[in-house]
């Protein structure tokens, strides 16, 4: 009985060390200038599900509930290059009465250092355009970024391509 105890812990113990082994292998890519020592890794769901929310929230329109998941301070950099550095002037720009509808296509993690704390969400996005007196109906493939640090959104960086991407 002792031996089947140890053989079951000792096999237990391999596994879980090998385990925690290739974790700390699965890092991918590279960096340049100051963090050219570090790679990518994973990151986790909690900062997806972040993104996730503010774009439920977002879609209904619902801007005081985002409030709670960005710094007051958050850098944002539109598709045609406006900048914004407060949440209060963000929720300004994206409030033009135009009714865009879009599909919410794809988000991942990645964390340049797990062990300080901050992840790198990216997301995309079909983005419909309703059709106006000044033009047609056209669809964009939006890409964003999110910097996410201690449940707040610190940097939002949102690209376009297609048809009217500059706006």
């Amino acid at each position: 009985m002792k031996n089947s105890i140890f053989t079951i812990l000792f096999t237990a113990a391999i596994f879980l060390v090998g385990c925690e082994s290739n974790m700390t292998e699965r890092s991918i890519g590279f960096v340049t200038g100051d963090n050219s020592d570090t790679k990518w890794h994973l990151g986790t769901q909690d900062a997806i599900d972040i993104v996730s929310t503010v774009d439920e929230l977002w879609a209904n329109e619902d801007y005081e509930g985002m409030r709670p998941y960005f710094a007051d301070s958050v850098e944002v950099i539109r598709p045609n290059g406006s900048y914004t550095n407060t949440f209060d002037s963000f929720i300004e720009s994206i409030s033009t009465g135009d009714s865009v509808t879009w599909s919410y296509n794809y988000a991942f993690s990645v964390d340049l250092d797990p062990s300080i704390g901050g992840e790198h969400v990216q997301a995309g996005f079909s983005v419909d355009y309703p059709a106006t007196e000044d033009r047609e109906e056209y669809t964009t493939l939006h890409h964003e970024s999110y910097y996410v640090v201690d449940g707040k959104i610190i940097t939002l960086r949102q690209y376009a391509i297609g048809a009217g991407s500059d706006e």
